[in-house]
């Protein structure tokens, strides 16, 4: 049975890369609030010549920030288109082609990581404990993975609009414990899903396939030059998981 995010990403994927071949230059949540914590906790959990891998990275914007910074760089996604847009913009980075929700039994050909990263991914995922598990195979023993998602109280997508919105009318958080499966236009008919789940959820499904949680972030918006950092600069629109393996 074919898995929603190979549905949607794998024939939609020409439209979300050009969406992200205009991302230098836009100030929005990703550039203006997840690259700036990225590189953050980059610097604070690992050094130059680390490796590091995307998990989901796409066209790979996010992993040609991070191989900037002088770690050893890895990206995966499951899209095949994804990973040769990602290869053309930088040839010398690392790439392979995985579904993340499968199990994948060559990780022991694959490097030792000291930090594991995946951006906007998990609200697609599924079969999170499968890939978790194969995390847990790539981290090596003092290494950490991080999470980041639409923050799950403030910007699921019953209520997302609510960021878009010209006005400042009093925020509804919506129906937060029904989680469900939602499916949704990102950009002139790019369609995608979203699965959304409580904070709650997260962190049990970590907790039992022995991640622990090390931290929790809300990062905010410092930039107000569009609606949704302004309010973003109120009201959390992602959140980030930073988790360590159990012994």
């Amino acid at each position: 049975m074919t898995s929603l995010s190979k549905k949607y990403w794998e024939k939609d994927c020409d439209g979300y890369i050009k969406l992200l071949d205009n991302t230098d230059n836009y100030p929005s949540p990703y550039t203006q609030i997840i690259v700036p914590a990225i590189l953050k906790i980059l610097k604070k959990y690992t050094k130059v010549g680390d490796k590091v891998l995307d998990l989901g990275c796409g066209e790979g914007f996010l992993t040609r920030q991070i191989s900037a910074q002088k770690r050893h760089t890895f990206g995966c996604d499951l899209s095949p288109e994804m990973i040769n847009a990602a290869k053309n913009h930088s040839p010398k980075i690392d790439y392979w082609i995985q579904d993340i929700e499968k199990k994948d039994s060559n990780h022991k050909d694959k490097p030792k990581f000291k930090l594991v990263v995946s951006n906007l991914v998990f609200t697609y995922l599924k079969k999170i404990d499968i890939t978790l598990n194969n995390v847990s195979q790539y981290l090596d023993s003092n290494g950490h993975l991080i999470i980041i998602i639409p923050h799950p109280c403030f910007y699921h997508q019953e209520n997302y609009r609510w960021f878009m919105e010209q006005d400042n009318k009093p925020y509804q958080i919506g129906k937060y414990f029904e989680e469900k499966t939602y499916i949704k236009e990102i950009y002139n008919g790019v369609m995608t899903h979203y699965i959304h789940r409580t904070l709650q959820n997260y962190i049990d499904i970590f907790s039992k396939n022995k991640f622990s949680l090390v931290q929790f972030l809300e990062p905010q918006s410092k930039n107000n030059s569009t609606r949704v950092l302004a309010k973003a600069s109120q009201i959390p629109n992602i959140a980030i998981f930073i988790l360590k393996k159990t012994t």
